[in-house]
């Protein structure tokens, strides 16, 4: 008849297994020696012939692939990881107490088996060939699921493995789990640094269950706080972000929770170290649970200052001519845009937006006496001369070769042709002093100005009220070239002449 382990096990030298074990455990840098060593009071104490470890690498519905990860043999008769059969090795289930045995550890149950009292199938015949009279086994659990199995075996004795023993293992098998743990922390805190130095970024994490949040040393010390800094509450992480970047960051979280979207990401600034203020694209996943509720949040915010810096440099350039740096004609669409989501003007207000266009008289013939590159130097000189007459809120933009226009915002009809008349004496009563690229040849111009002046119509659509206010501005202008240049016309909605 199988004995029974209580009488056989000495309690004692297993706790005391355990507390010994539990030492090298909690060093994750000695996980290995302490799993071995472990095993080694284990089988000290129970004198079992075997004491193992198997890790799970795959399940499937019909066989199981796992692989023998660690072993102690009371001697080396009884050594098995070093035979080719047992790394990675396949189990069918076409035994049913094989697949009892399965399920059982699938829930987190022990076992027991008496190897001569199974009923003759492909489990027993397994255990008969490895020379095992008995067997106990418990699963280890990591991360809530079933990560592998704690076993001993013994080939000398029939051995019923009840109550103290299964319990004794099942906290073994817990002290593995938790090394694996800390191991798994240690490793994942050694990659989010190496990802912080070679990315720049911070690393974070929000359990929406119990509100806590986790936040890496790189992101502790991005937000100026000590690497070691015990716990950073949530809201002072989201003080960090500047107060107008919020809302657009909650709208774009609550649309991907809305949506049960796995991920989503936004660009904010930063408040960081020192103060200052630092674009960053916060990149997040959302993980749910079986019934869609949303379980955390973590992400990265990843320092994109220097794209930030690229991409308004590249939307400069394309809404600046590159000769005069002034607006060009997509710039100016951009100011008529602006214009238009504004409240709107009501016609009888003092004050209303013109259009001023603006053509330098007889250019051509500065380009044909003197070369392009007197002809582009006077340009600049003129968009100097003229930003220096008119105000700060208005745009100026040049929209073709010698062709100019200002925006002017919220003027009375009186200020705006005033404006315009300065401009124009401006240019016609100084000369321009320039020097003639490659030949250092100076020489003086005189030139004129022929503007035309219309007032934007009322228009809520702004490309519309663009396209009329150009139409109109320019025949004033044709009509102010028609009547002898350097002059200006004030556009007449009533008669619709200029």
């Amino acid at each position: 008849m199988p004995e029974s382990e209580q009488g056989r096990l000495d309690a004692t030298k297993l706790l005391s297994a355990l507390a010994d074990s539990a030492g090298y455990m909690a060093d994750q840098s000695r996980f290995t020696e302490g799993v071995k060593h472990l095993l080694a009071l284990i089988g000290a104490a129970t004198g079992g012939s075997r004491v193992w470890v198997f890790q799970l690498i795959e399940l499937s519905d019909d066989a199981i692939v796992q692989d023998y990860v660690f072993e102690w043999n009371a001697t080396s008769h009884y050594q098995q990881s070093n035979q080719r059969r047992f790394r990675f090795f396949s189990t069918l289930f076409d035994d049913p107490q094989y697949q009892q045995l399965i399920d059982q550890r699938l829930k987190g149950q022990g076992q027991s088996m008496v190897t001569h009292e199974l009923t003759p199938g492909s489990l027993r015949t397994n255990l008969e060939s490895q020379g095992i009279l008995s067997m106990a086994t418990v699963p280890i659990r990591f991360n809530g699921k079933w990560w592998g199995t704690l076993g001993i075996d013994d080939c000398q004795r029939a051995l019923r493995w009840e109550g103290s023993g299964l319990q004794v293992l099942t906290i073994a098998a817990e002290l593995i789990a938790s090394g694996l743990y800390r191991q798994q922390l240690n490793s994942r805190s050694l990659q989010l640094e190496l990802l912080h130095r070679v990315t720049d970024c911070g690393v974070w994490e929000i359990d929406l269950v119990c509100g806590e949040l986790y936040c890496s040393q790189g992101l502790r010390r991005i937000l100026n706080y000590p690497a070691t800094y015990p716990h950073i509450p949530l809201r002072r992480l989201l003080a960090c972000v500047v107060a107008e970047d919020r809302p657009p960051l909650f709208k774009r979280l609550r649309e991907a929770l809305q949506a049960k979207a796995s991920d989503w990401r936004q660009d904010a600034r930063v408040r960081v170290a020192g103060g200052a203020l630092r674009w960053s694209e916060i990149v997040a996943e959302i993980s749910y649970d079986d019934k869609g509720r949303p379980l955390s949040i973590a992400g990265l915010l990843i320092d994109i200052s220097h794209r930030k810096h690229q991409e308004q440099q590249a939307l400069t350039a394309s809404n600046h001519d590159a000769l005069t740096e002034l607006l060009n004609r997509r710039g100016l669409e951009q100011h008529f845009e602006h214009l238009a989501q504004r409240p709107s003007t009501k016609k009888g207000d003092k004050r209303w937006p013109y259009l001023l266009l603006m053509d330098i008289d007889h250019f051509k013939r500065v380009n044909d006496q003197h070369g392009h590159p007197a002809g582009d130097a006077l340009l600049c000189l003129m968009a100097r001369r003229i930003q220096q007459v008119l105000r700060r809120q208005d745009s100026f933009a040049r929209i073709g070769g010698e062709e100019f226009a200002v925006l002017l915002d919220q003027v009375t009809p009186d200020q705006a042709i005033e404006l315009g008349e300065r401009i124009r004496h401006v240019i016609d009563q100084h000369p321009f002093c320039l020097t003639i690229p490659d030949s250092h040849q100076k020489i003086e111009l005189h030139v004129t100005l022929s503007l035309g002046l219309v007032a934007l119509p009322d228009s809520d659509d702004p490309y519309d009220c663009q396209a009329i206010a150009i139409a109109r501005a320019d025949r004033a202008l044709y009509a102010a070239k028609h009547h002898g240049r350097n002059r200006m016309v004030v556009y007449d909605s009533a008669s619709s002449i200029a």
